[in-house]
């Protein structure tokens, strides 16, 4: 999918987008240089390897979609591992429309830069270890990406991934420690005047 040269320049690129979180992608940075000869997607690269996802967004009542993860029972945006899709922001659309049934022309890609699949975000979170996948703990770089939302609230979640979807205000995401600064982002992008 990337090269090493290719995901580092787009972390360097970030950085200077976004100048104010260099403390938060300092995980991301000591990976990737440790990590100069290994596959930053496989799944099987327990150092940590790339994820991707979606903040689905519906701009006219100013709410996000998140679905409740079936394994982690946690509120996160659509989202995961890359497959053999042929960009960063292809991926998360994949993981969007797979997780929660929305149609591709009901959402919108927002591009936050130049940059072709800069994220509005790259988050490092860890993961625990999954005895049944014989998984050892380790981190995912999430690079996440924004898309509108414009259709109907009667979709169907995929139920092998969530036990649950709804659709947060961005007032109560804001005040979420996991979700507040993307808040920021996502207003500051769609909603200048807020």
């Amino acid at each position: 999918m990337y090269t090493w040269n290719q995901i580092n320049a787009l972390v360097k690129e970030y950085l200077l987008q976004f100048p104010d979180e260099d403390m938060r992608q300092q995980n991301i940075e000591g990976w990737l240089e440790r990590n100069t000869a290994n596959d930053l997607f496989a799944r099987s690269n327990f150092d940590g390897h790339i994820t991707t996802s979606a903040f689905v967004v519906d701009v006219e009542n100013r709410e996000m979609l998140l679905l409740k993860h079936k394994t982690l029972g946690k509120w996160f945006q659509p989202g995961g591992h890359t497959e053999a899709d042929a960009t960063l922001v292809n991926s998360a659309l994949r993981e969007a429309i797979e997780e929660t049934g929305i149609h591709i022309g009901e959402l919108e890609y927002v591009p936050v830069s130049q940059t072709p699949d800069m994220p509005v975000d790259i988050d490092s979170h860890y993961i625990p270890a999954n005895e049944r996948r014989q998984e050892p703990g380790h981190y995912h770089h999430d690079f996440r990406y924004l898309f509108l939302y414009s259709g109907a609230r009667d979709n169907a979640f995929n139920t092998d991934e969530s036990t649950g979807m709804k659709w947060v205000s961005f007032d109560e995401l804001r005040s979420d420690p996991s979700f507040g600064g993307v808040i920021t982002k996502v207003s500051s992008l769609l909603l200048p005047t807020s």
